[in-house]
């Protein structure tokens, strides 16, 4: 009887050193999931810093672009004008010219009255 007896014994004594290695386990993956979390963690600060760096440079590419557009939208305005200038008299003859402030204007250049016969004889033969 003493063999029957000694083997529950023996199955008692494994249940705790299979409870003992689980804990062990379970430790020594939050230890190396915590190493792992700190490892990684300048590697975060980077990215995030890079990140920021990317807005950064997204938000001033987006304001050179509307700048860009602004300028485009002014200049439309402005040939509108000239174009509105030129239509009032197209018989006209002109001439763009660049202003002070960097526009672009158009100006009526005078014509030269047509030669007729008799301011043809008028003048002097060279």
């Amino acid at each position: 009887m003493s063999d029957v007896e000694s083997a529950p014994a023996a199955a008692k004594q494994s249940n705790p050193n299979k409870l003992l290695i689980i804990l062990i386990g379970c430790a020594l993956a939050l230890s190396l999931v915590n190493t792992v979390l700190l490892v990684l963690n300048p590697t975060a600060s980077k990215v995030e810093a890079f990140n920021e760096s990317l807005k950064t440079d997204l938000a001033e590419s987006i304001a050179s672009v509307h700048k860009k557009v602004d300028g485009l939208r002014s200049a439309e305005i402005e040939w509108q004008a000239v174009l509105k200038k030129a239509s009032e008299k197209p018989a006209a003859t002109y001439k763009i010219v660049k202003s002070g402030d960097g526009l672009l204007t158009l100006t009526e250049i005078e014509a030269a009255a047509p030669m007729t016969a008799e301011t043809a004889a008028q003048e002097p033969k060279k």
